[in-house]
């Protein structure tokens, strides 16, 4: 198998082994609820190191000046969890408009996985949602949501402002 098939299995696999890699909202998404932050920060050190360890991010996704947040969840009858991102309403008094972008079957798929924020720029990646698109580059003008496990596999999130998605791209297996 030639490296470029190698890389695209490879990415295949990854999405498979951490949960479906749709950026399309999966369930009702108040239906989820936060992780405790100070369950996380008494099981890893490495969480400690983060304020809201790397559990809970605020950053601008679309592009609009207003902080959005993001946060690893889990269902109310704690039998999944997720990612849910919350982009912020321009009227104070509107809701957010919330979404699961990655939901796992196992309910502590959370206690391994992480969130960051990435600056605006050029990303290279090895596949794009479901696709393995190897080798690829995407520029942003927005903060890329960092979705990742802790010295293992990685990937980030860009809304797309034209199709109301979110695109989840793997740089890492």
């Amino acid at each position: 198998m030639n490296r470029l098939h190698l890389l695209g299995a490879t990415a295949v696999l990854a999405a498979a082994s951490i949960g479906p890699s749709s950026a399309q909202p999966a369930g009702n998404p108040e239906h989820w609820t936060a992780v405790s932050i100070d369950s996380l920060k008494r099981k890893d050190a490495w969480r400690r190191t983060s304020p809201n360890a790397f559990a809970q991010v605020r950053l601008d996704m679309n592009g609009d000046g207003l902080q959005d947040e993001a946060a690893l969840v889990v269902d109310r009858i704690r039998h999944r969890s997720g990612l849910r991102v919350c982009l912020a309403a321009k009227d104070p008094s509107a809701p957010a408009d919330c979404r699961i972008l990655a939901e796992h079957e196992i309910e502590d798929a959370y206690d391994i996985m992480a969130l960051d924020v990435r600056a605006p720029g050029c990303h290279d990646y090895n596949a794009l949602n479901d696709r393995a698109d190897v080798d690829g580059r995407v520029c942003s003008r927005t903060q890329a949501l960092d979705y990742f496990r802790f010295a293992s596999s990685s990937s980030f999130f860009l809304y797309d402002p034209k199709t109301d998605r979110f695109n989840r791209y793997w740089d890492s297996d």
